[in-house]
């Protein structure tokens, strides 16, 4: 590997791991009463229709019971329902609800400020090529798991 892979590697799960944690900081100032994991579960069901819980426990590495535990808490929150999947009757659909996509709207604008905050002084040009780099980095590291 190269110096700049090397630092590409070593930097880049630190950078995420600081953004994440300023993240849950705003959203623990804010009150909004939503954990970060949740809202991580609301963000993937947003964009992940039909959406069971076997996929969140794959999608995001952990037990199904621990996401049982979860979803079992936005569904007491409002923030989720289960639908029964009309094709099959055993698979129960997670949807996001109006309050749940409304806590999700909330939470986008705290993750907005804090990624403007973190990007201050970089320009568009920049950004523009970190996106690229970060998007092939992306479908390299997704295109493992087909094969």
């Amino acid at each position: 590997m190269s110096t700049s892979t090397d630092e590409l590697a070593r930097l880049l799960p630190v950078t995420l791991r600081s953004l994440i944690r300023l993240v849950g900081v705003e959203m623990d100032k804010s009150i909004t009463g939503i954990r970060l994991s949740q809202y991580g579960v609301l963000d993937f069901l947003l964009t992940n229709s039909r959406a069971v819980q076997t996929d969140l426990a794959n999608h995001f590495a952990k037990d199904k019971s621990v996401m049982l535990r979860q979803l079992d808490e936005m569904e007491q929150a409002g923030w989720i329902e289960r639908q029964m999947d009309l094709n099959d009757r055993r698979r129960k659909n997670l949807v996001v609800t109006k309050a749940g996509v409304e806590i999700h709207k909330k939470v986008n604008k705290l993750r907005a400020m804090v990624f403007a905050e973190a990007l201050h002084g970089v320009s568009d040009k920049d950004l523009a090529t970190c996106l690229k780099v970060i998007n092939v980095m992306h479908e390299n590291a997704n295109s493992h798991d087909t094969k």
